[in-house]
């Protein structure tokens, strides 16, 4: 697919993820639909540093086998990042990334781990599908920062939570 159209429909592809249920439930903490922040307001999500490392090492784990995945099955590969962004890593967004009270490296991480994130959905949205050593440098540069989350979440990054 080319990444013109996979631009345009990702942000479709998530909206449906999260309203069909996006999968499998995070393990770590309870965050609620209204515990969301709406267009244009802050989030207003508290969860504990806890939640975001057990969130940050679930997608670590779980982006791990992508590139091997992706020459048997890519649309399984590329559902299944979908379905860790939308049910870990928007969470980690709404605690502790920008805007929430974060320490601001950790705010950073948060951010750059999202800007990974998209990178390898958006590779694993190519047609035909792609290399698979050109997925694990993506998977790579991914788990990088979500390390640096879960290092700087469990110090003094997630401020009074």
């Amino acid at each position: 697919m080319p990444r013109t159209v996979l631009a345009s429909i990702l942000p479709l592809s998530l909206s449906v993820a999260v309203a069909c249920g996006g999968g499998s439930e995070p393990s770590a903490g309870d965050v609620s639909e209204a515990d969301a922040p709406g267009e244009g307001a802050s989030p207003a999500v508290s969860a504990p540093a806890d939640s975001v490392i057990a969130w940050a090492q679930e997608i670590r784990e779980g982006i791990g086998p992508l590139a091997g995945q992706v020459g048997s099955d890519p649309d399984a590969a590329r559902q299944r990042a979908v379905e860790l962004y939308v049910t870990r890593q928007e969470r980690i967004e709404q605690a502790a990334g920008p805007g929430t009270g974060a320490s601001s490296d950790l705010a950073e991480s948060v951010h750059e781990a999202e800007a990974r994130f998209h990178e390898l959905m958006q590779l694993l949205g190519e047609s035909p599908p792609p290399h698979p050593t050109d997925v694990e440098a993506a998977v790579q540069a991914l788990d990088e920062r979500l390390a640096e989350v879960v290092e700087l979440a469990g110090g003094a990054g997630m401020g009074s939570r």
